[in-house]
């Protein structure tokens, strides 16, 4: 796609937060330097704290510096010219317009109406207000006209805490901007490898031609992690494991491996083809959740500061689904994570159907290392006939032509260049809730004791697990 050519603004709401820093100013910088960005551009920050300028600019260079070698430094002050700030309250009506002057500052200096980025950095909970003044203030209104500038609003997960407040969140931004207005992360899509799932099933016949229950006989998606939620309690204890990366970057894994093909690759049709799939999820009975999930907390997990002394938040999920489709009738879905795990595994696991102990796998690597893996057996070398098992491997970043991008340099690209295909719909959405909410509500009625097991355990079992 073309370099975008119409002026742009990327307002960060929540502008001094860990977001901005970690992720979307790195992102950013990335794009300038690879000239990704419109010529006419800047990024004003909107926050509470009490900056000039010159302080933002700061507080973003100290950041980006660390990461970068010399020949990016010299870029460095002319990227970070581009940034600018303007102080406000989110619940504050007068802030935005203030912001507004500022914004529209910018357009008389370059003589026309621009693009109009708004990135909502901040917790959810703050989503109401920001979008009822954004609205208030008319910055939710596009230019109009072909050559003006569109307005857009990317919000992070998590989208709700539940069904309910998910369709609560939907139908205020549906009030407010035009679906193709809203950009849903949920950055694991934007991952290399989750998009190699498509253009490896799609693009190789010798394996779409038997995906499905004649050939798989069960699928594992891991999100094993090494860290615990230290920093994070306060947060993470009103949400848990399931609702954390469950919800969403599991959900979202599964579709991609279970979806049909779309007639074309365009957003709208890829989407579409992930909500069908969604759709056609089991839900859970409180049968099902008895028998195909299980629950647990780290030991230590409870003097995490922001956790409660007697919290029932789990740390680690294992749970099990099922398509209601012909196509994977009877195969195994598996979706599993944790902290405090003692190794760091995402991964997508293929099993296929076969003799016991002879069975073919396909894995997806997502990280650390990302690639493709394929265990089959073979003859073993010598004058008898016996098998034993290989391996045909690819190292994404060691044999792939090209410089991986990284999730939120990807993302904002496609969000600037109006490509939603990495983007959660809003059907999306609900038909995970609708999913998971069964589950949470049987946990909260003890169908399902939470357990616990040992920080750093490499794989957790029931017997490696004691009654809380």
């Amino acid at each position: 796609m073309d370099k975008p050519k119409i002026p742009t603004i990327i307002v960060i709401l929540g502008a001094t937060g860990d977001l901005t820093a970690q992720k979307i100013t790195p992102a950013l910088f990335n794009l300038y330097r690879s000239g990704s960005l419109p010529r006419m551009f800047r990024v004003v920050g909107f926050a509470r704290r009490g900056l000039q300028d010159r302080n933002f600019t700061a507080m973003a260079a100290a950041n980006l510096i660390k990461r970068a070698s010399g020949p990016e430094r010299k870029e460095l002050k002319k990227f970070l010219s581009l940034f600018s700030y303007s102080q406000g309250f989110f619940e504050k009506k007068s802030d935005y317009v203030r912001l507004k002057k500022r914004l529209d500052e910018i357009d008389r200096a370059w003589g026309m109406c621009s693009n109009k980025l708004f990135y909502l950095a901040v917790p959810p909970r703050l989503y109401p207000e920001i979008l009822k003044n954004l609205a208030a203030t008319g910055l939710n209104e596009p230019c109009g006209g072909p050559e003006s500038g569109w307005t857009r609003v990317i919000v992070e997960k998590p989208f709700g805490s539940d069904l309910k407040s998910a369709k609560a969140l939907d139908v205020l931004l549906g009030r407010l901007f035009a679906e193709n207005q809203i950009y849903r992360i949920d950055h694991y899509l934007a991952k290399e490898m989750l998009q190699n799932i498509l253009a490896f099933r799609f693009s190789n016949t010798l394996f779409e031609a038997n995906w499905g229950k004649d050939s798989i006989a069960e699928v594992n998606i891991r999100l094993w992690e090494i860290l615990g939620v230290e920093g994070r309690g306060g947060f993470y204890d009103g949400v848990g494991a399931l609702r954390d990366v469950g919800q969403n970057h599991l959900l979202q894994m599964l579709a991609l491996v279970a979806m049909e093909r779309p007639k074309d690759f365009t957003a709208k049709r890829v989407r579409a083809a992930r909500l069908n799939l969604l759709r056609s999820l089991k839900t859970p009975t409180e049968r099902d959740v008895k028998t195909r999930t299980f629950r647990a907390q780290y030991d230590g997990y409870r003097s995490v500061v922001g956790a409660a002394s007697d919290s029932e938040t789990e740390t680690y999920f294992r749970v099990g689904a099922e398509i209601n489709d012909p196509k994977w009738r009877g195969v195994q879905f598996t979706l599993e994570a944790g902290k405090r795990l003692g190794k760091s595994l995402k991964e997508i696991e293929i099993i296929s159907r076969g003799e016991s102990g002879k069975r073919n796998t396909l894995t997806f690597h997502v990280e650390p290392k990302e690639g493709i893996t394929i265990r089959f057996w073979a003859k073993k070398p010598g004058r008898t006939v016996e098998l034993e098992e290989r391996k045909l491997g690819f190292n994404f970043r060691k044999h792939g032509k090209g410089k991986p991008a990284e999730d939120y340099e990807k993302l904002l690209w496609d969000c600037i260049t109006d490509d939603q295909t990495l983007f959660v719909s809003s059907g999306e959405i609900k038909a995970m809730w609708k999913f998971v909410d069964p589950i949470i509500a049987g946990w909260q009625k003890g169908l399902v004791p939470l357990a616990r097991y040992k920080p750093d355990s490499s794989k957790i079992t029931k017997s490696d697990t004691s009654s809380l």
